[in-house]
């Protein structure tokens, strides 16, 4: 429609279950699109852009259809699988909802929000998002206007019944004051809920959207990037999402909102006493003097806690995963006494930031009591010395000094949570600042696709103060060929088949997939040439469906079931009391390693690979269960390009050749039908 390019297969993929409206809104705007709702009555088709999204109403198989033109009589409609036709616009508005989408080529230029959301993570980060509510800030700031010309009324009806009722004795006057304030109190109540309830629901937008963003990146990051970093650390950090959330939606935007408007009651106060309002503004500037003096101490001691705390939790989820080691080995005492260190640790430094705020608070309330005293003290001396001030005045004065120093004293109170928002912010930019592995659903690989591989003089190291671990190596491995892969440990055999996934990059040389070198092929595109069974395979709490089903979340029962036959594990599910829908704990708890290894070949077929590598999927295995599992991968052997990585070849697997690693190449040797027969 738009002639735009795209690999419905590598659509399909990014976009899972269910498939509705966002979701087709979403893949089109990844493939850079235009795309927005509207609602089009049949008669007025003709004069709206074309062509347009309509959606089936009357429960038929094809719910998208294409309106490519329109006149005054009849529309043409292209559904799925069938050729365009003219369709009266009667019977149009019976087949067709009138929610349409409209979906229009992108701009060249890039708008403030692409320019913004490309640099460094940081607060101006979440401008392009606070940008988007536009409506909803100035309904906020014209509520907190509001606000604070009604809060004007309190302290000016305060200093007409000293003055002048409590003088004349006008009790009417007196009922109609209150009345009035009374309305006044009632109004601002009511306005003080609707903005908050819009600046809440505002803020939980911003935080659906940051959540997302944040965790679709994580998704998106190399894994070198988790090799480095311990996953307690990296959980840490996302919790500095809620962080953020919390002072976005707390108490924080309402005094952000507020301080402007101050100026208003800065003014009133200087027409009521010069010097009054010097001395208001005296001791204001003295509690932000305050503030941004123990702004890098409390800056510091709010990182200290944040790092202590990731240590903890680094500790606490490395020890709790790997509960049967710790068992077994009796290290229970050790685990929990470097608990408590740690424990103790982060407690000294929590206590020693609650102690630096516990200060700052102190002082800025002596300095709020200080404010009440000087200009209780001076207004005093100016009500005797002074006929024009009345007493009325100086109640009023005080009022008016109280709202100027509520925002003040709060930002002080919230100073402690800007800290701790900061280096949130700070700590979760390492993560959305990192480099991530590029997706894409423009198609780049061949369409014909056969899992040929080519090692081209690859020198691979993982630091570049370690020695290679590969050097110069080259390997061609031929499409619908089986080819072991074996070598004593550290040779490089599992590092090989992240290279080939693109989870390492080489520091020389090619790695080619059908000709195209994987560096210039989309993560996600690359990998739909692999079908992986791991050394450990990794299930996920739910049903046997569920954790088969994610490497091809539209499959269909009967395509899950085939894979489960091929991989020969299908008897065995059928024999489970409630058969494939059977709940399965965390890990695979109460299936064996042979069973979970089959499941991950199902696994792995499901994707309909061109290479499937097993990477030391044996290693864990008794001599037996390995056999069998290695007749089960004989009997795929032709239907795509096998890598079998293993310390020694089990002899009832079937291959065309062994490389043998011994840390600097492959040595390649053949092995006819005799020699599979009996072993390597």
């Amino acid at each position: 429609m738009q002639r735009v390019s795209f690999d419905a297969q590598l659509v399909l993929q990014q976009f899972p279950p269910p498939l509705d409206v966002a979701a087709l809104m979403r893949a089109a705007r990844t493939l850079g699109l235009k795309i927005s709702t509207c609602a089009i009555a049949a008669r007025d088709l003709k004069q709206a852009q074309l062509p347009l999204v309509a959606f089936r109403n009357d429960g038929s198989g094809a719910r998208l259809a294409l309106v490519l033109s329109a006149d005054s009589k009849t529309a043409l409609v292209a559904e799925r699988e069938a050729p365009p036709q003219d369709v009266p616009l009667s019977e149009f508005s019976k087949r067709y909802a009138y929610d349409m989408l409209v979906v229009r080529a992108p701009s060249e230029e890039p708008g403030l929000e692409a320019a913004l959301t490309d640099r460094p993570f940081g607060l101006r980060w979440f401008l392009p998002e606070l940008l988007r509510h536009k409506a909803i800030w100035r309904e906020v700031l014209a509520a907190s206007l509001v606000l604070q010309l009604v809060g004007l009324a309190t302290p000016l009806c305060t200093q007409v019944i000293i003055d002048k009722v409590v003088v004349h004795h006008s009790s009417s006057t007196l009922a109609v004051i209150l009345a009035a304030l009374a309305l006044f109190i009632g109004f601002s109540a009511l306005l003080s809920y609707a903005r908050q309830y819009l600046l809440l629901h505002t803020g939980n937008r911003i935080d659906a959207v940051l959540g997302m963003r944040t965790f679709e990146q994580l998704l998106r990051l190399p894994p070198r990037y988790f090799e480095t970093r311990p996953t307690g650390t990296l959980v840490a950090r996302l919790h500095g999402v809620e962080t953020i959330r919390e002072f976005i939606t707390g108490a924080a935007a309402s005094v952000f909102l507020d301080v402007p408007f101050l100026i208003l009651f800065l003014a009133v106060m200087l027409w009521y006493s010069v010097p009054l309002s010097l001395i208001a503004l005296a001791l204001i500037f003295l509690l932000a003097a305050a503030s941004v003096a123990v702004t890098p101490l409390l800056r510091k001691r709010i990182n200290e806690q944040f790092l202590l705390g990731a240590r903890n939790q680094a500790f606490v989820t490395e020890h709790v995963a790997a509960m049967e080691t710790v068992k077994s080995l009796q290290m229970e005492p050790m685990v929990a006494a470097r608990f408590g260190r740690n424990l103790a640790d982060y407690l000294r430094a929590s206590f020693a930031t609650r102690q630096l705020s516990n200060a700052y608070g102190v002082l800025a309330s002596g300095i709020e009591q200080t404010l009440s005293v000087a200009i209780l003290g001076v207004g005093a001396w100016m009500v005797m010395t002074q006929p024009g001030f009345t007493i009325g005045m100086l109640v009023a004065f005080q009022m008016f000094a109280g709202r100027l120093a509520q925002p003040a004293l709060r930002l002080a109170s919230l100073w402690q949570e800007f800290q701790q928002a900061a280096i949130a912010v700070q700590r979760l930019g390492d993560l959305m600042d990192a480099p991530a592995e590029i997706y894409s659903l423009h198609p780049a690989r061949s369409p014909n696709a056969s899992g040929r591989i080519e090692i081209d003089n690859v020198t691979f190291r993982y630091r570049d103060d370690l020695a290679p671990v590969y050097e110069n190596f080259s390997l061609a491995i031929e499409p619908g060929s089986c080819v072991a892969l074996t070598g004593p440990s550290g040779s490089g055999k599992s590092t090989l088949a992240r290279l080939l996934q693109g989870f390492y990059l080489p520091a020389s040389g090619s790695v080619r997939i059908d000709g195209r070198d994987t560096r210039l092929l989309a993560a996600n595109e690359l990998r739909l040439y692999f079908g992986v069974v791991p050394q450990e395979t990794r299930l996920f709490s739910g049903t046997l469906l569920e954790n088969l089903a994610v490497a091809q979340p539209h499959a269909g029962i009967a395509e899950v079931m085939e894979a489960c036959r091929q991989a020969e594990i299908h008897e065995f599910i059928e024999s489970l009391p409630q058969g494939y829908r059977n709940q399965v704990g965390e890990n695979g708890a109460g299936l064996s390693g042979g069973q979970k290894q089959r499941i991950s070949i199902a696994r792995a077929l499901l994707r309909r690979p061109r290479i499937l590598i097993f990477d030391e999927a044996t290693s864990s295995l008794d001599k037996e269960t390995a056999e069998a599992f290695a007749r089960t991968v004989s009997r795929l052997r032709g239907r795509a390009t096998v890598l079998f990585i293993a310390h020694h070849v089990p002899a009832s697997l079937a291959v065309d050749r062994v490389a043998r690693l011994d840390g600097q190449g492959a040595r390649i040797e053949r092995r006819d039908q005799k020699q599979r027969q009996s072993g390597p």
